[in-house]
């Protein structure tokens, strides 16, 4: 990660921040060939390889530094207006319906917090929700026995913890905030949503969480649009802790769906009253 910095285009970027000892780290020529191997050590020196944790180290910080950023977190959305007092705006019905179903019937807030104290609408925990697998995952298309472990897997080799420790995590993804989830990705590309990008649309998603467990399951890996149209829902991608106490049967109508993401869309930034 250090050496692709370094020979990014902004590498002169990094540099007028944390200065060039960057640039003094002597690489192997064939570091970016070693990079895409699996368990292999890049040869350094010990002078070099403390300089690569010293960057990398700089490199966490300033990411840090930007997921803090007013950039990042402005809190400028529809909902915020609404909260801020002062009569800048407030929701519609439609929205103040999904706020209401958010809170309650679909138990969104369960993981999605959002108070004084965490305004980021996640409470930063752990769950596998039953995704299915993405069939246009690349790392899929690679190995067809290809599945996600999460944060089991990464307790089980990055940390070689104990079956007992690692098992009970196996499938669990961080619960994500939904600030701007309207905007993801923030460009014209197609939106997906989930670890594995497997939903295309914020109503999509709703509906699995409100679904999951009444449809039968696919008889395939259907992509979201075969799935929708074959009125089933495939395998989860990891089987085991799936959550089952907060999604899966929320019993939501299809109006009910539709107001929950009205509601969501109201945490995009830069909202004009």
């Amino acid at each position: 990660m250090v050496y692709r910095v370094r020979e990014s285009a902004y590498a002169v970027l990094y540099e007028q921040v944390w200065g060039n000892n960057i640039f003094t780290i002597n690489f192997p020529t064939d570091t970016d060939m070693l990079c895409g191997e699996k368990n292999v050590t890049i040869p350094l020196s010990t002078e070099d390889r403390e300089k690569v944790e010293m960057e990398y180290d700089n490199i966490a910080l300033s990411i840090a530094a930007y997921e803090g950023s007013p950039g990042v977190n402005q809190f400028s959305s529809k909902f915020d207006a609404s909260r801020g007092g002062g009569g800048k705006t407030k929701l519609n019905k439609e929205e103040q319906r999904g706020f209401a179903l958010f809170q309650g019937k679909g138990k969104c807030a369960r993981c999605h917090v959002s108070n004084d104290q965490m305004p980021a609408f996640t409470d930063f925990t752990y769950h596998n929700l039953g995704v299915p697998p993405n069939p246009w995952n690349p790392a899929l298309l690679a190995d067809p026995d290809f599945r996600d472990p999460g944060l089991g897997g990464f307790l089980r080799d990055n940390r070689g913890e104990p079956p007992e420790v690692y098992e009970p995590e196996l499938g669990k993804m961080k619960v994500p905030t939904l600030r701007n989830v309207d905007r993801r990705p923030p460009t014209n590309s197609i939106k997906a949503y989930a670890h594995n990008g497997y939903f295309k649309s914020l109503k999509g998603i709703v509906h699995f969480y409100n679904t999951r467990d009444v449809k039968p399951t696919c008889l395939d890996l259907y992509t979201e649009a075969q799935a929708l149209a074959a009125g089933c829902w495939p395998a989860p991608e990891v089987a085991e802790n799936v959550n089952t106490a907060e999604l899966g049967d929320l019993g939501l109508t299809e109006d009910e769906e539709d107001a929950i993401v009205a509601f969501l869309k109201t945490l995009t930034d830069e909202f004009e009253p």
